[in-house]
């Protein structure tokens, strides 16, 4: 088939491709840029010290975070199984996300300092709402974009997608910085209000957005009547499906070294003894490489397949654990390395993993088979916990020779995936 007639075949099958890709761009880079003004790892647990001196709240919101995203997302699936259009759902959650922004915003302003209990009590009443609507909204997003992007662009549009995200994302770290920085000029709890008010408003800048896609009515039946057929159905898939169990094996470990990540920052901390300087170079190499690398994980997955975006990605995590290990003997400044290999492993993790399981599961079947691989693979989110409890007896070399021996494992795993976009026996049935 010639280029033009593939061309007239996407654009046939696929009329409102342009208009969704520039939409649903607009509502990713703005959603990471208003995800990244409530970043769960730094600005929230920076504002919970205004209120609380109790670091358990801290240890709390991670778990919410944690139960959060995974608990609805087979109820979730169920609830769409078989509906022609599932976008209305996703625009009532981010609603609801920039809503609850908006009034956390106000509180601060309000109460921040003459009623921090009460603050203090709507967080983590809001944070756990925005968990629970985050999982429930991936089901839904993954579903509503299979069909919105051709599955030969979807590599590029998740790359182009990911490179402003990336660009808004450090631009929204500077302005925290500088709202943090001006006490005189933005003195608590008018700081973090104002941070608060801009994640509501670029929230609403991704709902727009996602308006204005126009979601391809699903043909697909109803498969399951109930969340028990939905799990005997998920079973059933597990059992029979070679490439599922490979592939969730894979993505058990991706999700290992993603949770063990922020160890290396740790490590340079305790270890190598580091400046706290430093933690911001790391920051910046770390976004650097997941920008550039963007551009060869899409090129990859459209060209190639999301197989070989997938086994590039366990490489570079393992090649990031080889590094922790090795360059800080060698020469200590170029343990920035670790940090855009990091950024490298993270982007592919992202690009590779999502499109390969929409490739994998046909329509029937597809919401389910989203929430399943993030189900089943719940219990891997435990062994960061695990490794820190273990730390206080055993080293950082440890820890890290034994992540690449289980990156060896995701490795081998990977590299015997069947593509599905290459052959039939790659498909869930």
């Amino acid at each position: 088939m010639s280029l033009t007639s593939a061309a007239y075949q996407e654009t046939k099958a696929y009329p409102d491709y342009r208009r969704n890709f520039a939409a649903g761009w607009i509502h990713g880079v703005f959603f990471q840029m208003s995800a990244t003004f409530g970043n769960i790892q730094t600005v929230l647990p920076a504002f919970v010290t205004f209120l609380t001196p109790s670091t358990a709240v801290i240890g709390l919101m991670a778990t919410i975070q944690g139960i959060g995203e995974i608990i609805p997302q087979l109820f979730t699936a169920h609830l769409i199984d078989g509906k022609p259009r599932k976008k209305h759902y996703l625009l009532g959650i981010i609603t609801w996300r920039w809503i609850a922004w908006a009034l956390l915003a106000w509180l601060t302003f309000q109460y921040g300092v003459t009623h921090p209990g009460l603050v203090l009590t709507v967080l983590i009443i809001l944070f756990g709402s925005f968990s629970l609507a985050g999982g429930m909204g991936s089901v839904i997003y993954a579903d509503i974009f299979s069909r919105a992007i051709p599955a030969q662009r979807r590599g590029r549009f998740v790359s182009a997608r990911q490179i402003g995200g990336f660009a808004l994302a450090i631009l929204a770290g500077w302005i925290v910085k500088n709202i943090l920085d001006a006490e005189d000029v933005f003195p608590f709890p008018v700081n973090f209000s104002l941070i608060f008010a801009l994640s509501a408003a670029t929230l609403a800048v991704a709902f727009v957005g996602f308006a204005l896609i126009r979601e391809p009515v699903s043909h697909a039946a109803r498969q399951n009547h109930s969340v028990k057929e939905m799990l005997r159905q998920g079973t059933r898939l597990v059992r029979d499906n070679a490439n599922l169990r490979l592939f969730l094996i894979s993505r058990a470990v991706i999700g290992m070294t993603v949770g063990m990540a922020s160890f290396y920052v740790v490590y340079a901390r305790n270890d190598l003894g580091v400046s706290a300087g430093a933690v911001g170079l790391f920051l910046t190499a770390q976004m650097a490489g997941a920008a550039v690398s963007n551009i060869l994980w899409g090129w990859l997955a459209d060209g190639y397949g999301n197989k070989t975006v997938i086994v590039g990605t366990m490489a570079t995590a393992g090649l990031t654990a080889v590094f922790a290990l090795t360059l800080p003997a060698l020469y200590l400044p170029a343990y920035v390395v670790v940090f855009i290999l990091l950024g490298a492993m993270l982007s592919g993790w992202r690009i590779g993993y999502n499109n390969f399981v929409l490739e994998m599961a046909p329509e029937k079947i597809r919401a389910a088979c989203v929430a399943w691989q993030n189900t089943l693979i719940a219990p891997v989110t435990l062994l960061p916990l695990i490794a820190g409890a273990l730390l206080s007896s055993i080293s950082f070399t440890t820890i890290f020779v034994i992540e690449l021996g289980l990156i060896a494992i995701g490795l081998i795993a990977s590299l015997r995936l069947k593509d599905p976009r290459h052959t039939p026996e790659g498909i869930c049935t």
